[in-house]
């Protein structure tokens, strides 16, 4: 996830999370992040945000691994 942008945009079914560089909706686990609540949208960018960050820092994606203490 490093140098993603990511962005919240109004629907016509709600807020959606995207992409800045493909314009695709963000997918969490297969599904797309649209339809949501406004402070949801919000509070997905905040956390995709953080796991950038830390995946840039640390070079390794934590929360997919097995043994991580989340």
């Amino acid at each position: 996830m490093p140098n993603r942008v990511f962005a919240v945009r109004k629907g016509h079914d709600g807020w959606g999370v995207y992409s800045q560089h493909t314009g695709e909706p963000v997918r969490v686990n297969g599904r797309e992040q649209t339809g949501l609540a406004r402070e949801t949208a919000l509070q997905l960018v905040s956390s995709l945000r953080m796991l950038a960050f830390f995946e840039a820092r640390c070079g390794d994606r934590a929360v997919i691994r097995p043994h991580s203490i989340h």
